[in-house]
Formats: structure tokens, C-alpha cells, sequence
């Protein structure tokens, strides 16, 4: 009988032990993670050469490297409405660079903090006054104001918004802010709506790479500034047991980040060294 009771403890001893190191293996398992990016939103994030790169790709690379004793972070540069339909199936984690739009896009939350404050602009041709395209505009136009935006993106703004209801206005969605700023060139459109230094960056390649005259178009208005973050899904088909760590874990890394001398870096490595042109 004592070799029993003796046999028995022995098996509670393993299972115990068992169950310990099971509970340490899952303590130190590490977690991949994907993070959909737009792959046409320089210079915050964008594809050159068959490389992802841009500030927030170099940002939140910084801040994974913080975290890398717990999660494995693969950034995957896609078309952004794409982004957008994968992180609304729950299919992946996060997606890359989204303003807050809670209403709209009721299936991202929560966000990340802010990487960063973007400033949204008009670039028109120097011909065109948007403004008399706007309702409290006394000024009779003949025909709609064409204006051009990448696919997926929302920052047209309340008055944009009103001129489209008033058939003012027609916009026309286009891949990337390349092909937006070449269609612009070419006047199939009169506007083109993106953030400032997005637009001034693309300008300034293309003026290298094309020997493209970009003269006749310049900033005539400022619609709205946004904060750009990480975007977390809230599908509820999504299955990532570790989101809510992943989140704390990721706002503690770019908070060290931002207070670190690599912020302003980043940020400087990209952005053109010009000014926009103002009308």
C-alpha cells in the first residue's frame, strides 16, 4: 500500500511539473504578429524598390525591436483598401497608418497613440478657386470641380463633403499619390486632396525621375489636421488572445520611442526639405 501512495505521489509530482513547464513554455512563447501598411503614402509609408520604408514604417519597426523578448512584428505593405477589408474580417491585427474614424470605421479599435499629426491639403491648379466651388461661395460655376483622392481614403471635410451634395464637386479615387499627382499634370483632375508632405514628397521624385514641371499647381487649402496611429481590429471574428498585452505592450514601446532622440530622426530622414507652395 505505501508503494502505492508512494507511485501515486510521484505521478502528481509529474503531472505538477508538467503543468509548470507547460505554463512556463507558454509565458515565453512569442507571439507573431502582422501589421497591414499602405504601400503608397510616402513618406510615411510606401514601397521603393521592392522595399517597405517610410517614418512610420521606421517608427514602428523601433518600437517591435522593444518588444521583440514577447512578439514577432511583420509589417506587409498592401494597397490600403485592401488593408482596410482585411483588418474589417478580422484576418490580421493592426493596419497602418489610419486616422480615427470610430463612426465610419466602426470595425477598427481601439488605436495606437499617435505616430504623428498630419496637415490635409488641397493642391489645385493655379486657374481654379475651390473656394468658389463651396455653398456660402456667391460665384456661379458651369461645371463640377474634379478632384482626385487615394482609394480608401476619408479626409475630404465637411466642405468638400457640402459641395459633393451640391454636385459641386466630383471625386474621383485613384491608387496611389503618384497617380493622383499625374492625372493632376495632365488636368483629368482640377484638385488633388492629400496630406502636405505626402504630396510635396511624390512632387519632388517626380520632378527628378520625370523632369516633370509641376509649376502651374499649388496648395489653395487646408481642410483638416489628423493624427495618424496603428489601428487595431475589432472584428468579432478575429481570434488574438494576446491583443489586449499587445496593445499596452505597443503604446509603452512608442512612447519610449517618441521620447527618444530616434523620433525627430525618423521624421527628418524623410520629409522633403522644401516648402509647399502656397497660392
Amino acid at each position: 500500500m505505501l508503494a502505492n501512495v508512494i507511485s501515486s505521489c510521484r505521478i502528481i509530482g509529474l503531472l505538477a511539473w508538467s503543468l509548470l513547464y507547460c505554463q512556463a513554455l507558454k509565458a515565453n512563447e512569442i507571439h507573431e504578429v502582422t501589421i497591414l501598411t499602405d504601400d503608397s503614402y510616402p513618406p510615411y509609408s510606401y514601397v521603393e524598390n521592392s522595399r517597405l520604408k517610410g517614418i512610420y514604417v521606421d517608427m514602428v519597426l523601433a518600437a517591435a525591436d522593444l518588444m521583440k523578448n514577447k512578439y514577432k512584428i511583420k509589417l506587409i505593405a498592401v494597397p490600403w483598401q485592401r488593408a482596410l477589408m482585411e483588418v474589417k474580417d478580422g484576418h490580421v491585427l493592426g493596419i497602418l497608418p489610419p486616422y480615427q474614424h470610430i463612426t465610419e470605421r466602426d470595425y477598427i479599435w481601439p488605436y495606437s497613440l499617435p505616430l504623428m499629426s498630419e496637415t490635409v491639403v488641397a493642391y489645385c491648379h493655379q486657374d481654379i478657386n475651390i473656394y468658389d466651388y463651396f455653398s456660402e461661395s456667391t460665384v456661379q460655376v458651369t461645371k463640377p470641380l474634379n478632384v482626385g483622392v487615394n482609394a480608401g481614403y476619408m479626409i475630404l471635410g465637411e466642405k468638400i463633403a457640402a459641395a459633393l451634395a451640391d454636385n459641386k464637386m466630383v471625386v474621383w479615387e485613384n491608387k496611389s499619390t503618384r497617380s493622383n499627382l499625374l492625372k493632376l499634370h495632365l488636368k483629368r483632375i482640377d484638385c488633388y486632396v492629400n496630406d502636405r508632405f505626402s504630396i510635396q514628397s511624390e512632387l519632388t521624385k517626380l520632378g527628378k525621375l520625370r523632369d516633370l514641371n509641376f509649376d502651374g499647381v499649388a496648395e489653395s487649402l487646408v481642410i483638416m489636421r489628423q493624427t495618424a496611429h496603428i489601428g487595431y481590429t475589432d472584428s468579432d471574428a478575429h481570434d488574438f488572445a494576446f491583443k489586449s498585452d499587445f496593445i499596452y505592450r505597443m503604446d509603452s514601446a512608442l512612447a519610449q520611442m517618441k521620447a527618444s532622440a530616434q523620433y525627430q530622426g525618423f521624421i527628418s530622414k524623410y520629409l522633403p526639405q522644401v516648402k509647399p507652395k502656397v497660392k
